[in-house]
């Protein structure tokens, strides 16, 4: 199914797992829903236990990587003749830094030019092409080789090496296919122009090839931002024109005004007759602050301020801007203006552990009927995260700690009882690694001298349920968000599209498509700023506005 922005792809996808789920499965059998982001499969579990059906059992929601981890690798590793890939345990962060660190040092010395290396080495085991590793000489395939021998050393491997393990498991063994169609007769994929080409060639083994699994896939071509991960978009339109495959083209946007759906669609150098909304009216404005960012900062906090006043939710605002440090720019001046913002930058990042901390504070300080969560649900997702049967025995334990929780209660001091009966009933010991090591920053991030030390429970929560707050995010990050106002600041050539794209690469066409995501966010109104120079720690940039808003005529 290819859908634009705003035309219910994934409602419809959620809806079909979970009559598929009542209506189809025979007892004993699942159905795998995958996508990309720990935060988008957040959101396909939510949706489905929204409309009454349990997650984890008969539907199982996961990431692609935990899917590949926990359903392929794991349990069928051993009967492959690999026992040791099911004794590795996910890498730490500091793991796969500091293996990555000396396997470069170890191949191209202490004195070499090595700015490029990590990020090259990352992008090829990504793509798992042999061509790709012969194009960038044998220093990097054997910088690759060394970091994973490294990593293994150790008794770890990484999402990276999870994924080559599960091509190779599903593709060469015979076996694992007919376990998998057995246990999973269903296959729903979210996002697919997001997944990078291991899981595509597991799709294809398992649904095409000589497999008899049942694929449901939905995604945009044009909605494909994720590039440096290797996804390649042009997949999913192979997909989709496969013989065997029952093609479904959604045509309606129902979030966007007309006058957005069209710009849309012009971004993307198309003709705007195409766009097809329900929606009319939609403003589009741009507007030069000459002054830089701070001075684009202070005009959207008193546009901000101006729709409040007229009754706009705060939490229907979002701020866009391409870099991390373009958010924390505008993040000061908002806060200068006493506007309160829902941004987390680098603190910590999304993951099932974080993710679900998040959503008990919301639940618990935020007003358990208007925080959008139903207690069944949220234990259901803690259970998930690790020992079904570990993660049990402590469900009394946490609930204790949410209905002693009130609204101004520190977050350091929320979280840290539900870190102790983590660490009393040995869960710690069974996390998956991104998630100790993402705790360990998020309670870094809330304790006193940390960049969230001074929220509250129920600010902890908000971040969840971005309530009353104005959301400010990257352009990469609002993806599969909507509002009903946008401002995207900081477009500056140079910025976007970034300064090493080069026109006609797909990196090029990336940027433009990063453009167009952002924009289709917004329901009733956009603005976008820039200046026409930006600086950089070097120097000043006065490359003029993004060429991409000459191209769509909107300047």
């Amino acid at each position: 199914m290819l859908a634009p922005p705003g035309s219910g792809k994934t409602k419809l996808l959620v809806t079909k797992a979970v009559w598929l789920a009542n209506n189809a499965l025979d007892p004993g059998r699942r159905l795998a829903c995958i996508t990309l982001t720990n935060p988008a499969a957040a959101e396909l579990r939510s949706r489905a236990r929204s409309l009454g059906q349990p997650v984890g059992r008969t539907v199982v929601v996961a990431t692609v990587h935990s899917y590949a981890w926990s359903q392929i690798v794991r349990p069928l590793a051993p009967a492959a003749g690999f026992p040791e890939w099911s004794e590795f345990e996910l890498a730490p962060r500091n793991e796969t830094n500091a293996a990555m660190r000396e396997a470069i040092r170890y191949v191209f010395g202490p004195q070499s030019d090595t700015r490029f290396v990590d990020a090259t080495v990352k992008r090829n085991r990504k793509l798992l092409s042999e061509d790709s590793w012969e194009a960038t000489g044998d220093k990097i395939r054997a910088v690759a080789l060394r970091y994973e021998s490294l990593l293994r050393a150790n008794g770890y491997v990484d999402f990276d090496g999870v994924i080559a393990m599960a091509v190779r498991l599903v593709e060469q063994y015979q076996f694992v296919r007919t376990v998998l169609h057995a246990r999973y007769p269903y296959l729903m994929v979210d996002e697919y122009q997001d997944l990078a080409p291991g899981l595509h060639r597991i799709v294809t083994a398992l649904s095409f090839d000589d497999g008899e699994t049942t694929l449901f896939a939905v995604g945009d071509p044009d909605q494909a931002i994720y590039g440096w991960t290797g996804t390649r978009p042009e997949l999913l339109l192979e997909l989709a024109n496969l013989p065997s495959v029952h093609r479904v083209d959604l045509k309606t946007n129902y979030r966007c005004g007309a006058r957005i759906a069209e710009a849309g669609r012009r971004i993307l150098g198309r003709e705007p007759s195409a766009a097809v909304t329900t929606r009319a009216g939609g403003t589009v404005t741009v507007r030069c602050e000459s002054r830089g960012l701070t001075a684009q900062a202070g005009y959207i906090a008193g546009r901000i301020l101006e729709l409040q006043s007229s009754g706009t939710l705060l939490h229907e605002i979002a701020v866009l801007a391409p870099t991390h440090d373009d958010c924390n720019e505008l993040v000061s001046v908002l806060n200068d203006h006493g506007i309160t913002v829902a941004w987390r930058a680098d603190a910590y990042a999304s993951t099932p552990l974080t993710l679900v901390l998040e959503a008990f504070a919301a639940w618990a300080a935020c007003g358990r009927e208007n925080s959008g969560y139903g207690l069944g649900g949220l234990l259901d997702a803690w259970r998930q995260l690790a020992d079904w049967d570990t993660m049990s025995a402590s469900v009394d334990d946490v609930v204790a700690v949410l209905l002693t929780t009130s609204a101004d209660r520190p977050a350091t001091d929320f979280v840290e009882p539900i870190v102790a009966i983590l660490e009393s009933s040995e869960a710690m010991s069974v996390l998956r690694s991104d998630d100790a090591d993402e705790l360990t920053r998020m309670r870094g991030a809330l304790a006193s001298d940390g960049a969230m030390a001074a929220f509250s429970a129920a600010d902890l929560g908000r971040i969840r349920m971005r309530d009353g707050r104005v959301e400010v995010s990257t352009m990469s990050a609002s993806k599969g968000l909507e509002f009903d106002h946008v401002f995207i600041a900081a477009l500056e050539q140079g910025k976007l599209p970034y300064y090493k794209s080069q026109r006609g690469t797909p990196e090029w066409e990336e940027d433009r498509r990063k453009f167009y995501v952002s924009f289709t966010r917004a329901r009733h109104a956009v603005e976008v700023l820039y200046s026409g120079w930006y600086s950089t720690s070097w120097a000043r940039k006065s490359n003029g506005p993004s060429i991409f808003l000459r191209e769509a005529g909107l300047i």
